[in-house]
């Protein structure tokens, strides 16, 4: 018995407080009863009025408060109203963002008529376009338009990029919904249109940016095709100097070494023919060895002469050639993305070739002997060395082809977030790498000085200097990177494609022959480009295409 008291007990307090928490939440019914067992019903509240400004964009009717209204036949000085639309969707982008000024809230949407709109336009994000509107009549609806043929708005500038997403940094309206809707668009990049004059690129969201596409066609037109890099002169490169001749015999006690000749070939690079050998009494000087040093170990090495001993002198040595510039590489990587679009690989110019080493210089004659060599009461020194011939200068290298301009139609950088809901979204023809220029030849290597000439015996002359080396080739070219071909190309973006959305990439071009090179050889010759209808620029690179 006492706990069923206390079960009703219970049950009291449980029922008081709802009663009490009822009395005190309908205060506003018209009437209601203190028996809790009877239920109390309040009249129906006002029903939540629809904004008239939402809806399916392709549904939504379209009314002068929801946006800006834009049509070919309009006028810019108009206020952006159905009966009074503006002219240009720049226009009309800057009112829907700001408002039609006296205090007006932007409406953050802009309403375009079907046709054709020549015109780049960038669109802060949160700013929604909604186009293909059939404007016949002033019904701004989509009858006709989605509902039958379409007749979409269509976004295509001569020259630019004709859409441009900016980010919440970028761009000058906040708020917490900062994602736009392109609806009902054909955006068509004209070909070659882009920045750098080769790429061309259909829409492009900036950092942070944030769209969604549907019922709409994004189009790159094609690439252009990579100049091709420029040859190095077709004339030979600078020939070296011809070496000094050495005094002759019995002209001095001590006969100087004929001086060294220098050839200059720019960029503090030199080819200087060796000392010719100073003529003595007793013995002749030694020819000092060209310049510069010769790398590896050539059959030749520009050294100088010995002077006269007991043997006569010896001639200089000729100088080493030059070594030819090998091909350089063809360009590689998948290039960069950026604000401007899509920036590719040139091929690697060819390096100069090597100088031609000078020549040695030749030794020194002696003036005294078995026999006494000069007259008595004339000098007594032996003929002087003749220096070296100088080398040819080293061919310049070709410039390397430049890349073919690439064909996206949706670049999406840093931080945006890009969504493909339905639509087409298609690449075309990436252009072909430039092939690389072809090098110069090298300046041809010349004579070294004569040696003085002697007296008597043929340990007083002096010795020729060796020829100068003949300058190395330059290098040829390598050929520039294919454009690419991408529905859509992203580096640090987040990309969602809906089953019900088209997005492929057209042809890639082909990479670029290296300079004066056949097509069958691969040393020179750049990558293709890719193909893909997305890829990550900041994702590990696929094997490239050859």
């Amino acid at each position: 018995m006492g706990s069923l008291a206390g079960q009703r007990a219970v049950t009291s307090v449980v029922v008081a407080a709802v009663c009490m928490w009822g009395a005190s939440t309908l205060t506003a019914c018209t009437s209601y009863s203190d028996d809790c067992g009877e239920k109390l019903a309040c009249p129906p509240g006002p029903e939540a009025v629809p904004d008239p400004c939402e809806g399916d964009p392709g549904t939504a009717p379209g009314l002068d408060q929801c946006g800006v209204f834009v049509s070919e036949h309009g006028d810019d000085r108009n206020p952006g109203t159905k009966g009074a639309p503006v002219k240009t969707l720049q226009h009309a982008v800057g009112l829907a963002a700001g408002g039609r000024g006296n205090g007006e809230a932007p409406t953050r949407r802009v309403y375009a008529c079907g046709g054709a709109f020549e015109e780049a336009i960038t669109l802060p994000s949160g700013v929604n376009l909604w186009g293909g509107r059939r404007c016949d009549g002033g019904k701004w609806s989509y009858e006709g338009s989605f509902g039958g043929p379409d007749h979409p708005t269509i976004i295509s500038p001569p020259v630019g990029i004709p859409l441009r997403v900016l980010g919440r940094d970028d761009a000058f309206i906040a708020g917490g919904d900062a994602t736009s809707m392109i609806f009902g668009v054909r955006v068509m990049a004209a070909d070659a249109s882009a920045t750098d004059g080769k790429s061309s690129i259909a829409m492009i969201l900036s950092p942070g940016a944030r769209a969604i596409v549907r019922e709409s066609a994004i189009l790159a037109g094609d690439g252009k095709d990579g100049a091709p890099g420029e040859d190095a002169p077709s004339f030979r490169a600078s020939a070296g100097v011809v070496g000094n001749d050495g005094a002759d015999a019995c002209t001095a006690d001590v006969a100087q070494g004929a001086l060294p000749v220098v050839t200059a070939c720019g960029d503090g690079i030199e080819s200087t023919g060796g000392y010719g050998g100073d003529g003595g009494l007793e013995a002749g000087g030694d020819g000092a060895s060209g310049l510069p040093e010769p790398v590896g170990n050539p059959p030749e090495r520009g050294l100088g002469g010995s002077g006269a001993v007991s043997m006569a002198c010896n001639d200089g040595e000729n100088g080493a050639n030059g070594a030819d510039a090998g091909r350089a590489s063809g360009a590689v990587g998948p290039g960069r993305l950026g604000l401007d679009g899509w920036v590719g690989v040139r091929g690697k110019d060819g390096e100069r070739g090597g100088v031609g080493q000078g020549g040695g210089g030749g030794g020194g004659g002696k003036g005294r002997g078995l026999m006494n060599e000069c007259p008595a009461g004339r000098p007594q020194g032996g003929a002087a060395g003749g220096s070296g011939g100088s080398g040819g200068c080293g061919g310049k290298g070709g410039q390397g082809g430049d890349y073919g301009g690439a064909s996206i139609a949706i670049v999406a950088l840093q931080g945006s977030e890009l969504t493909i809901e339905s639509g087409e979204v298609l690449g075309a023809k990436g252009g072909d790498g430039g092939v690389g220029g072809t090098g110069q030849w090298g300046g041809f290597g010349v004579d070294g000085g004569l040696g003085g000439h002697g007296l008597l015996t043929g340990t007083s002359r002096g010795c020729r200097g060796g020829f100068g080396g003949n300058g190395g080739r330059g290098g040829d070219a390598g050929g520039g990177l294919g454009g690419h071909s991408l529905g859509i190309g992203s580096v640090g973006a987040s990309v969602t494609i809906s089953q019900d959305a088209t997005v492929s990439p057209g042809q890639a071009g082909t990479g670029g022959l290296g300079g004066n090179a056949a097509p069958e050889i691969q040393l020179g010759h750049a990558h293709d480009g890719i193909s893909l209808f997305w890829y990550r620029f900041d994702a590990p690179a696929p094997e490239p295409p050859r």
